[in-house]
């Protein structure tokens, strides 16, 4: 069986309606690894709750306080935009987190199995800066994870 880590609330990201990133690219996705011949081999995980794997220190340890403060003002204001590329919905804060927790999840697969794990996540996690987002993300999920990773005993 072949992890894959998603959760219906990451389509509660909102870019807008004709935004290139937007939910229907994931139920795309998802709707094709479904119907694929082989989708009897995947084992569909949700994330673990934000709340039970403590995210936000991680978070910290790659974006400034100050950006991190700015998305979640930005969301609770009824959401706006970080630049002209990307937006921030009233739910992109806490679905970003999730992507974070995601990510991590997938570290843990790889890191006590030694096989794969895939994350369909969104909004994406690989271009966002120290302190700003940037490319249709908010917080650097890959940087994140691989500070995560680094931190794990025996890597």
């Amino acid at each position: 069986m072949f992890p894959v880590i998603y959760s219906d609330e990451f389509l509660e990201h909102d870019n807008g309606r004709f935004h290139p990133e937007r939910p229907e690219r994931l139920t795309a996705i998802v709707d094709a690894i479904k119907a694929a011949p082989w989708a009897d081999q995947i084992k569909w995980q949700l994330p673990t709750a934000v709340e039970t794997r403590r995210v936000m220190p991680l978070v910290q340890q790659i974006h400034s306080q100050r950006y991190i403060e700015t998305v979640e003002e930005i969301a609770l204001s009824n959401g706006g935009r970080l630049d002209a590329d990307t937006g921030i919905s009233p739910r992109s804060y806490d679905v970003a987190l999730l992507a974070v927790s995601a990510w991590l999840d997938a570290v843990d697969q790889v890191l006590t199995t030694n096989n794969s794990a895939f994350v369909l996540a969104r909004p994406p996690g690989h271009h966002a800066e120290r302190q700003r987002g940037m490319g249709f993300c908010l917080f650097s999920n890959a940087a994140i994870a691989a500070y995560y990773a680094l931190e794990q005993s025996g890597v």
